[in-house]
C-alpha cells in the first residue's frame, strides 16, 4: 500500500514536471542598448573584431560572456499548434503568456569559444514537435533527456576543433578565495563563426524534429559583462527551459522512493483523504477563536510596531496557528487585498527569532551551541571547515518564496527597512545595533557600485535579505560578507562618505575584542525580558481563565435556573404521589383483614378434612403392612427353612456315599460292577442335590420379593404418618396463617418508592439551591475581578461585546494591550541583542561557517560537499540573517546542496498566483510552511492550453484536482488548513485557510465593491479617514471615483480608441496637477489594451501600466481601469466576468480614486460588473 501512495505522489509530480516542459523562458527582443543582437549576414559577431562591443572598455576584472539563442519562435504559435492537436477550448481570452523563446541556447566566452556544459535544448520546442508527431506520452521526460544528450553530442562536434588544430590552452590567473583552474581534459573549442551557429541551429531543429509549422530561422545573441574569473564557466543558468524542471525531476525521483517529508506529503494529499468534518469556521465557532487567541497562545516576541497598534484578531489568529502547528505541516492564510499579510508575517518572524533566542539562553556556554565534529571540503586552494549546530538550535531558518520577484522583494525589503518599525523603537533599535549598516547596504539600489550609506540609515537591522537569482546572491555576498570600507575622501569632502564593514570584517573584529557583555550577563538580561513578558502574560491569562470560569458559571447558573421549575415540580409531584400511596395502603389494609378472616376459617375446615384423610390413609397402609408381615412373609420364611433342611440332607447323603466308594480290590473282584453301581448312585445323589438347591433358591427368592413388598408397604406407612403429622402441624398453626394481599403489597411498594423519591427530590432541591447560591456568589466575585481587568486592558479586553459585535471583535486581537505589546517587542529586541552577543562570543566558528555558506551561495563550493556541512553552513547564515527570500524559480539552485526537511520555515507570499508545482521543491526541503495568498485575486498563468493539459493528464492517469490551470499553491494549502471559513467562488463555496479580514487600504466605494463581489461581505473596513481627507485637501479638483461611459462601435481588437482619448485627458489632468505618477496605475483586462497602456507609460514616467496582472501586489492612489472589449465579441466580456478575480484585483489596487472607462451598457449586465456599475456613478 505504501508503494501505491508513493507512486501516486510521484505521478502527480511527474505530471507537473511534464507540464513545465511547455513553460519556457522568454528570449528578449533585439535591443542593442540592452546588448541583445540579431545575427545578420555580413556583420561581425559580438566576439569578433569590428563589433560595437570591441570598443567598449571593461575593468581588468571583467569580461564579456554571450548567450547564443538558436531558432527564435513565437510562443503564441506554439500554443496554436498544441490547440490544433487537442480539442480546442471554447473562446478564451485568458492571459496565456506571449513572447518568444528559442529551440536551443549555449554560452560563449569572450574568446568566441563555446563554454562547456552550457548547451540547452528547448523542452517546449521538443514537446510541441513530439505532440504534433505522436501525441502525449508518459515517457516524455526521459525521452527529452535522451534527445538532449543526442543534441549535445552533435553540438560538440560542431564547436570542437579537430585534434590537429588544437592549441595549448593557456592557464588563467586565479584570485584569492578561488580554486585554481583545472587543466582541461576536453578537446579545444573552435572560435565560432556565423556558419557554425547556423549549423548549430540546423542540428537543434533536426533533433527536435520541428518543421515549418513553427518558424525558427532567427538567431540572437545576448551579451553581458561578467567577472573575469567566471567568464569561462557556464554557471547554473538554464537559458531556455522552466526553472522548475530540474528540481521537479529530483523531487519526483525522491518521492517515488518514499523520500518525502510530511509537509510535501500533506500537500499531495487528495481531497478524498481530507477530513472536512474537522474544519473550524472562524465566523461561527467563536469559542475556538477565543481559545486560539488566549494569552497562553500569544507569542512571546513581537515586531517593533507601535505598542498601541495591535494585530487584528485574525492576523493574530494566523500567527498563533502557524506557531502551534506540529514540527512539520502546512498552514494556509487567506490574505484579501489590504489585510496586512506582511504585518502578520513580521510578527511571525519576530517570534521565531525570539524562540531561537530562548534556546540560546539555555546554553551555559556559547561553545555548547556547536557539535564537536568538524565537516570539511576543498574550495579551490582553501579548505572550508564547518561546525554543526546542536539540533535544538536549528529549524528556525525562514525562507520567503513566491512566484515572482516583486512579492518576495517586497517582504524582505520591508522587514529590515527603517520604516518597518515604529518611531518609538528607533532609538532602541539603534542601541542594539544589529548590523543596521549592512542591512542598509543590502537595501541600496541593485546596480553597482553601491552609493554611500545615507544618514539616517534606510535599514534598522539585518533580519532579512534578498537572495534567489545569481545576481542577487553575488550582490549579497559582496555587500554582506566581503565589503570593506573605502576610507578615501572625495574631492571637496572634508570626511569620508559613510561606509560599512562586511560581516567578515565584523567577525574578525569580534574575535579580536572583548565582548561588551559576558555570556552570563547577556543571558541574565534576556531572561529578565522573558520574565517581564511572562509576568504580564500571567495576569492576562488569569483574566482569561476568569472569563472562561465566568462563561462556565453563567452557563451553569443558566442551567440551574432553567432546571429550577423542574426541580420544584419534581418535589411537588413526589409529595403528591407519596400522599396518594399512603392513602391507598390504608384502604387496602382494611380490605386485606376481612379477607384474612374468611380465608382462615376456610383453611381450618380444609385442614381438618385433610387430617382425617391422612389418619385413614395411615390406618389402611398399616393394616396392609401387617398382613404381609404376619401372613405371606412368615409362610415364605417357613418354606425357606424347609428347603434348607432338605438341602442339608441331600448333602449329607452325598457325603456318606462318598465314603462308601469301592476300593481297588473290590472293584477287581467284582469286575468293576461295584465301581459302576457306586457311580450310578453318586450321579443320582448329585441330581437330587441340584434339585434341592434350586428349590431352596426359589424359596429364598419368594421370600425376598415379599420382604421388598413389605418394605414398600412400610415406607408408605411412614409417608402416611409424615403426611398426617404435617397436616396436624398445619392444623395447629392455621389460626396464624400468613396472608398476602397482592394489591396491598403493590401499594406498600409504591409507597416505599414514593417516599424514597420524595426524599431524593428534597435532597436534589437542597443541592440545587446550594449550587445556585454558590454560583451566584462566584459570579459576583468574577464580575468584580473582570471589571478590574476590563478597566486595566480597555479595548483589548474581550468583554460581552466581543461575542456580539463582529467589527469590534475583529479589528483588534484580545489581550494584546500596549503594556504587554511593549514588553513583547522589548523581548524581540533582547533576542537580537542575545544573537549579536552570541556572535561576539563565537566569532571564529561563525566566521568559518559563514565563509563556507558564502562559497555555497556564489557557486564556489563543490556539488558533492557533505549534506550535513552544507546544512550547517546555511544554518549559520540564517542565524545571522534570519529571513532570506527567493523566487520558486531560483529555489532549487539556491538550496541545491540541501535535502529533505533541511530548512525550518517556508513563508510563501502571493501563493494564489503560484502554480501548484512551483512550491514542490521548497516544500520538500522544509519542515513547516505558511502559505499566504488569496485565490480570489489573480490565479496562476499557465502557458499550456487547457485541452493540452487535460490530454497529458489523462495519459499520465492523474486526477483533475492536480491540474495547474485549475488550482494553485494557495488552494492546495487552504484545503489542508482546519481553521478557516468558506468564501464564494465561481463554483459556489470554497474553503480558505485562516482568513485575514480587516482591510486597511481602499476608500469607498472600492472597499464595498470588492467586499461584495469577492468576499461575501466578510472583510471589515479598517481604512481610516485621515489619508482620504488629506488626499481630498491636496487635490480638491479631482473628481470622486466614477464610471466614464464610452459608447463606440469602432475597435482595434479589444482596444477602443475613444476610451484611449478619455484616458489621455485624465492623465493630462493628473500631470497638470503635478500628481505623482508613480501613484497612478492604468490597467486593462486584455493584451490589446495593455500594449496601448504601456505606450502611455513611456510618456508619463513612473506610471504603472499593463494588464490587470501587472497590478497584482501593487497599489496606487489612483487606478484607471480601461475595459475595452470589441463590441462584437461578447465572449471577451463573459470571460472577464466569469470569476470575480480580475475585477477584484483591479479595484482593490485603488486607495483613493477609481476611474473606470468603458461601455456601461456592454459591461454592466455582466456578473460582478453590475455591482461595479451600482457603486460608481457616471
Amino acid at each position: 500500500m505504501a508503494f501505491g501512495v508513493d507512486a501516486r505522489r510521484a505521478g502527480i509530480v511527474d505530471f507537473w514536471l511534464t507540464t513545465e516542459m511547455f513553460n519556457p523562458q522568454k528570449v528578449d527582443k533585439v535591443d542593442q542598448e540592452r546588448l541583445m543582437f540579431a545575427l545578420k549576414d555580413g556583420q561581425p559577431l559580438p566576439w569578433e573584431p569590428g563589433h560595437e562591443l570591441a570598443g567598449r572598455g571593461l575593468r581588468p576584472n571583467q569580461a564579456w560572456q554571450h548567450i547564443v539563442y538558436l531558432g527564435i519562435y513565437q510562443l503564441e504559435r506554439a500554443g496554436e499548434l498544441l490547440a490544433s492537436v487537442f480539442e480546442p477550448d471554447p473562446e478564451s481570452y485568458d492571459e496565456r503568456p506571449g513572447g518568444e523563446s528559442a529551440l536551443a541556447a549555449f554560452a560563449v566566452g569572450e574568446d568566441g569559444r563555446a563554454i562547456d556544459d552550457s548547451v540547452v535544448l528547448s523542452s517546449c520546442g521538443w514537446a510541441v514537435a513530439t505532440v504534433l508527431r505522436e501525441g502525449p506520452d508518459r515517457d516524455w521526460v526521459a525521452e527529452f533527456q535522451d534527445s538532449s544528450m543526442d543534441f549535445t553530442r552533435d553540438w560538440l562536434k560542431i564547436v570542437t576543433a579537430p585534434e590537429s588544430a588544437q592549441p595549448q590552452q593557456p592557464q588563467s590567473e586565479s584570485t584569492a578565495g578561488q580554486a585554481p583552474p583545472v587543466p582541461s581534459k576536453q578537446p579545444e573549442r573552435r572560435v565560432l563563426d556565423v556558419d557554425m551557429l547556423v549549423k548549430c541551429l540546423e542540428t537543434a531543429a533536426a533533433t527536435i524534429g520541428i518543421g515549418a509549422a513553427l518558424p525558427h530561422a532567427e538567431i540572437r545573441i545576448q551579451s553581458k559583462v561578467v567577472s573575469r574569473k567566471a567568464s569561462g564557466r557556464a554557471g547554473e543558468t538554464d537559458f531556455l527551459n522552466s526553472f522548475l524542471m530540474q528540481d521537479l525531476r529530483l523531487v519526483a525521483e525522491k518521492v517515488g522512493k518514499a523520500d518525502i517529508g510530511p509537509a510535501l506529503a500533506h500537500y499531495l494529499l487528495p481531497m478524498s483523504e481530507i477530513r472536512s468534518s474537522a474544519r473550524i469556521d472562524v465566523r461561527n465557532d467563536l469559542e475556538a477563536v477565543a481559545a486560539r487567541t488566549a494569552p497562553q497562545a500569544i507569542p512571546s516576541g513581537r515586531w517593533l510596531s507601535d505598542p498601541t497598534h495591535a494585530l487584528a484578531l485574525n492576523q493574530q489568529l494566523a500567527v498563533n496557528t502557524a506557531l502551534t502547528m506540529p514540527d512539520t505541516g502546512i498552514v494556509g492564510v487567506n490574505g484579501p487585498p489590504g489585510t496586512g499579510k506582511t504585518t502578520m508575517l513580521r510578527d511571525l518572524v519576530a517570534e521565531i527569532i525570539t524562540h531561537r533566542a530562548k534556546r540560546l539562553a539555555a546554553l551555559s556556554d556559547p561553545a555548547d551551541a556547536f557539535l564537536e565534529q568538524e565537516r570539511r571540503w576543498k574550495t579551490g586552494q582553501y579548505t572550508r571547515v564547518v561546525r554543526e549546530w546542536r539540533p535544538e538550535l536549528t529549524g528556525f531558518e525562514m525562507v520567503v518564496a513566491s512566484a515572482n520577484n516583486g512579492a518576495v522583494e517586497n517582504v524582505t525589503d520591508e522587514i529590515p527597512a527603517a520604516d518597518a518599525i515604529a518611531d518609538c523603537w528607533r532609538d532602541s533599535a539603534a542601541e542594539i545595533e544589529y548590523f543596521a549598516e549592512i542591512a542598509s547596504a543590502l537595501l541600496m539600489p541593485k546596480d553597482p557600485p553601491p552609493p554611500p550609506l545615507t544618514d539616517p540609515l534606510t535599514g534598522w537591522a539585518l533580519v532579512a535579505a534578498r537572495l534567489g537569482n545569481k545576481d542577487n546572491r553575488s550582490r549579497f555576498a559582496d555587500r554582506f560578507w566581503y565589503h570593506k570600507p573605502d576610507e578615501s575622501v572625495a574631492a571637496g569632502d572634508t570626511e569620508p562618505a559613510r561606509d560599512w564593514r562586511g560581516m567578515r570584517l565584523v567577525l574578525e573584529e569580534f574575535g579580536q575584542t572583548l565582548p561588551a557583555l559576558t555570556w552570563t550577563q547577556a543571558r541574565a538580561e534576556f531572561t529578565r525580558a522573558v520574565e517581564r513578558v511572562e509576568t504580564l502574560r500571567l495576569s492576562r491569562a488569569t483574566a482569561h481563565q476568569n472569563i472562561e470560569r465566568q462563561t462556565r458559571k453563567q452557563r451553569e447558573l443558566a442551567g440551574l435556573d432553567e432546571m429550577h421549575p423542574a426541580v420544584a415540580r419534581r418535589v411537588a409531584a413526589a409529595r403528591q404521589r407519596a400522599t396518594a400511596a399512603a392513602e391507598s395502603v390504608g384502604v387496602l389494609e382494611l380490605e386485606a383483614d376481612k379477607l384474612r378472616r374468611v380465608r382462615v376459617e376456610e383453611a381450618e375446615r380444609a385442614v381438618r378434612e385433610r387430617v382425617a384423610i391422612a389418619e385413614q390413609t395411615l390406618q389402611t397402609r398399616q393394616a396392609h403392612a401387617d398382613r404381609i408381615r404376619d401372613g405371606r412373609l412368615a409362610a415364605a420364611k417357613r418354606e425357606v427353612e424347609a428347603r434348607e433342611s432338605e438341602l442339608r440332607q441331600r448333602w449329607d447323603a452325598r457325603a456318606a456315599h462318598q465314603t462308601a466308594r469301592p476300593g481297588r480290590w473290590k472293584t477287581v473282584w467284582t469286575l468293576g460292577a461295584a465301581r459302576g453301581d457306586w457311580r450310578q448312585h453318586a450321579a443320582w445323589l448329585a441330581t437330587e442335590y441340584a434339585t434341592a438347591q434350586q428349590d431352596r433358591q426359589q424359596a429364598q427368592d419368594r421370600y425376598d420379593d415379599i420382604q421388598s413388598e413389605l418394605d414398600r408397604a412400610s415406607d408408605a406407612v411412614e409417608q402416611a404418618r409424615t403426611a398426617l403429622e404435617s397436616e396436624q402441624a398445619l392444623a395447629a398453626g392455621v389460626s396464624h396463617l400468613a396472608f398476602t394481599h397482592a394489591p396491598l403489597e403493590t401499594a406498600r411498594c409504591d409507597l416505599a418508592s414514593a417516599e424514597e423519591e420524595l426524599e431524593q427530590a428534597l435532597h436534589a432541591e437542597r443541592v440545587h439551591d446550594a449550587a445556585r447560591s454558590a454560583c451566584a456568589r462566584d459570579l459576583a466575585t468574577l464580575a468584580q475581578q473582570l471589571d478590574d481587568s476590563a478597566t486595566s486592558l480597555g479595548r483589548y479586553f474581550p468583554g460581552s461585546a466581543w461575542w456580539h459585535d463582529r467589527e469590534a471583535r475583529e479589528v483588534t486581537a484580545p489581550w494584546t494591550d500596549h503594556e504587554w505589546n511593549r514588553a513583547r517587542s522589548e523581548l524581540f529586541l533582547a533576542s537580537l541583542t542575545l544573537h549579536r552577543t552570541f556572535l561576539q562570543h563565537s566569532a571564529q566558528i561563525l566566521q568559518r561557517n559563514l565563509q563556507a555558506a558564502i562559497d555555497i551561495l556564489v557557486g564556489a563550493a563543490p556539488a558533492n560537499i557533505p549534506p550535513e556541512a552544507a546544512q550547517a553552513a546555511w544554518q549559520s547564515l540564517f542565524f545571522v540573517v534570519p529571513v532570506v527570500s527567493t523566487t520558486f524559480a531560483s529555489y532549487g539552485r539556491l538550496f541545491s546542496h540541501l535535502g529533505r526537511e533541511a530548512l525550518g520555515w517556508l513563508l510563501i507570499d502571493e501563493a494564489g498566483q503560484a502554480t501548484p508545482q512551483s512550491a514542490v521543491g521548497a516544500l520538500w526541503r522544509t519542515k513547516r510552511a505558511v502559505v499566504v495568498g488569496d485565490p480570489l485575486q489573480l490565479e496562476p498563468i499557465t502557458s499550456l492550453p487547457f485541452s493540452a493539459e487535460q490530454g497529458i493528464r489523462h495519459e499520465l492517469g492523474v486526477d483533475e484536482q492536480w491540474s495547474p490551470s485549475r488550482t494553485s499553491v494557495q488552494r492546495l494549502a487552504d484545503r489542508l488548513t482546519a481553521l478557516g471559513t468558506e468564501l464564494p467562488d465561481a463554483a459556489g463555496k470554497n474553503w480558505v485557510g485562516v482568513p485575514l479580514s480587516v482591510h486597511r487600504r481602499c476608500d469607498q466605494p472600492m472597499f464595498d465593491i470588492v467586499n461584495t463581489i469577492a468576499y461575501d461581505g466578510f472583510m471589515i473596513n479598517g481604512t481610516g479617514s485621515g489619508a482620504s481627507e488629506k488626499f481630498a485637501a491636496d487635490y480638491p479638483t479631482l473628481p470622486g471615483s466614477k464610471w466614464i461611459d464610452i459608447v463606440s462601435d469602432y475597435a482595434q481588437g479589444h482596444w477602443i480608441p475613444d476610451e484611449g482619448k478619455y484616458l489621455d485627458r485624465i492623465l493630462r489632468s493628473l500631470a497638470d496637477l503635478d500628481f505623482d505618477m508613480s501613484e497612478v496605475m492604468v490597467v486593462g483586462p486584455f493584451r490589446d489594451i495593455s500594449r496601448q497602456l504601456r505606450a502611455r507609460a513611456r510618456k508619463y514616467p513612473g506610471l504603472v501600466a499593463g494588464t490587470v496582472h501587472t497590478a497584482q501586489g501593487k497599489q496606487a492612489d489612483v487606478v484607471i481601469l480601461v475595459l475595452g472589449s470589441n463590441p462584437a465579441s461578447s465572449g471577451s466580456r463573459a470571460w472577464a466576468s466569469s470569476t470575480p478575480n480580475l475585477l477584484n484585483v483591479a479595484v482593490s489596487r485603488a486607495k483613493r480614486r477609481l476611474y473606470v472607462i468603458g461601455s456601461r451598457q456592454a459591461w454592466g449586465g455582466h456578473r460582478y460588473f453590475g455591482t461595479l456599475a451600482k457603486h460608481l456613478p457616471s
